[in-house]
């Protein structure tokens, strides 16, 4: 579930950057020193991350996990949507994700992890993505519904 950021800490106008005290998710929450602590960075289209993963999350050597790959692309799917939203205080969780392992995703290079809304229907948010290499070939795809829940306010 990616939690409404009421205040992202913005170190220029382009990044956004979970860093208080509660942010601890494990995708994008820089107070938890286990974690990714992704920083996403906003389009036109949607947002991107840049992250290089270390050879200690591999699933095959030199390849990196699926399950990190799912990680990294829930994480900026949730945030190209809190971006099209306007960081409105509202939370999603993902409902529906299907993810396509298209060429194997190297550890120690730098990827581009993209992200865009496509489009909100109701309580519904279809957003798609993909993990980019160097070159800029694209090595895994997802698409996912993602869906609005309420608030502890009952918003």
């Amino acid at each position: 579930m990616l939690p409404a950021v009421s205040s992202p800490n913005r170190t220029s106008e382009a990044l956004i950057r979970n860093d208080g005290p509660e942010d601890r998710c494990f995708g994008c929450g820089h107070s938890n020193p286990r974690g990714l602590q992704l920083t996403f960075r906003p389009r036109e289209d949607g947002v991107e991350t840049v992250y290089q993963a270390d050879e200690a999350l591999a699933g095959a050597p030199g390849v990196l996990h699926g399950g990190i790959q799912a990680t990294l692309l829930d994480e900026v799917l949730g945030m190209a949507i809190h971006v099209a939203r306007d960081h409105r205080d509202e939370h999603y969780v993902t409902a529906e994700f299907q993810l396509r392992y298209r060429r194997p995703v190297p550890t120690r290079q730098r990827l581009r992890v993209l992200g865009r809304c496509v489009r909100v229907e109701g309580r519904d948010a279809f957003v798609e993505g993909e993990i980019l290499s160097e070159a800029g070939e694209r090595l895994t795809t997802a698409e996912a519904r993602w869906r609005r829940i309420p608030t502890r306010e009952g918003a």
